[in-house]
């Protein structure tokens, strides 16, 4: 079994690069795109489950992952990897997933219980400044990640502080020993805050 999955990897590795691929689709090699599924599949998959929790729901993320991937690369632009978008699209579905959750939940209780988020919503509301505040930090935050940050280095910092993945479980998505998946997260971490740090000496973040 070990050595069944030793081998599957090797075989991924050898496979053509992201961007050889999406050049391949953009030409209407549909080859190629089931190629791209071979590589990230698996990846994309544990990322749900692991946010998910359910095989079921973890599969129809997966799928969507892939359908919005299909959809987009006929104009998807380099500015990134290619993995590294389709892990934050991946979060992103999560995301979605765990917020309808809480609208299932909020939709079974009284009308009495239901109005604590309604005041929550129209607190977020009402102090506009504060919500711009945090969009601004956000978007200054991700550029610093995608100017900074290997390819590699953004892949282990996105699993693991966006998707909530443990070390063990990032360094099986991304098919690398614990202690390299530390090593990049070390390295991320330090460049970006040598990156961010004229921002924080002038508060601003």
């Amino acid at each position: 079994m070990r050595k069944g999955k030793k081998d599957n990897l090797l075989h991924i590795e050898e496979l053509p690069e992201d961007e050889e691929l999406v050049e391949r689709i953009k030409k209407g090699d549909e080859k190629a795109f089931e190629i791209l599924m071979t590589k990230h599949k698996r990846r994309v998959f544990m990322i749900a489950l692991h946010s998910t929790k359910n095989y079921e729901d973890a599969e129809d993320i997966t799928q969507e992952v892939f359908f919005r991937a299909y959809r987009s690369i006929p104009n998807w632009e380099p500015r990134a990897n290619f993995s590294t978008w389709l892990y934050k699209v991946t979060t992103n579905l999560c995301i979605d997933y765990h917020r309808a959750k809480v609208r299932r939940r909020m939709e079974s209780v009284d009308d009495e219980e239901s109005k604590l988020p309604e005041l929550r919503a129209e607190d977020l509301a009402s102090d506009p400044e504060r919500v711009a505040e945090e969009n601004e930090i956000r978007r200054i935050i991700n550029k610093a990640i995608e100017e900074n940050l290997s390819g590699r280095q953004r892949d282990a910092f996105i699993l693991y502080h966006y998707a909530g993945l443990q070390v063990k479980e990032v360094a099986e998505v991304l098919g690398v020993a614990e202690g390299t998946v530390k090593m990049h997260l070390f390295r991320a971490m330090t460049k970006l805050r040598k990156a961010l740090k004229p921002l924080r000496d002038k508060g601003e973040i």
